[in-house]
């Protein structure tokens, strides 16, 4: 076992620990439309972006976009853990970290596809398609509890 492993299991150990307990809370919510873009149209994709997700860590730690453009994002889970993939602001991944905390302590994270997230098993692929608009700060992250922590996000960057 790597030393990344041994952080990894060691931050979700505490992160779970810390929210155990029933939180009778919703989970519904809507991240179609935030500051830094919406969801892309298929037919409307300027290009593709191929990121792995390997076990506490992204294959980049930054994106390029500009404002306008509409990606499509590949993202494969290489490693042996659950990952997800979140665009967003630095509070919207903060609220989305808590919100992930408490499905753990609820038995799981299945199901949690939002339009600006995946949700990857290992050796899972899914697409993700997101149009920009320029926003002060975004990013990407793994919301899993203690992946974020660890080091697992990466700042989008506007050009132009």
């Amino acid at each position: 076992m790597t030393v990344k492993h041994v952080l990894a299991a060691t931050l979700l150990a505490a992160a779970t620990a810390a929210t155990a307990g029933p939180s009778g809370e919703s989970h519904s919510h809507s991240h179609g439309n935030m500051a830094g873009g919406q969801p892309g149209k298929p037919d409307a994709v300027d290009r593709t972006i191929r990121i792995d997700a390997a076990d506490i860590e992204f294959d980049r730690q930054k994106i390029e976009v500009e404002a306008g453009e509409t990606i499509r994002f590949v993202i494969t889970n290489t490693g042996q853990l659950d990952h997800d993939f979140t665009l967003g602001t630095p509070a919207m991944q903060r609220a989305h970290q808590e919100e992930m905390r408490e499905m753990m302590a609820e038995g799981g994270m299945q199901g949690h596809d939002d339009p600006n997230a995946v949700m990857l098993e290992p050796g899972q692929t899914k697409e993700l398609i997101w149009r920009f608009a320029e926003a002060d700060e975004l990013e990407f992250a793994c919301n899993v509890p203690g992946h974020y922590e660890a080091g697992m996000r990466g700042e989008i960057v506007f050009d132009g």
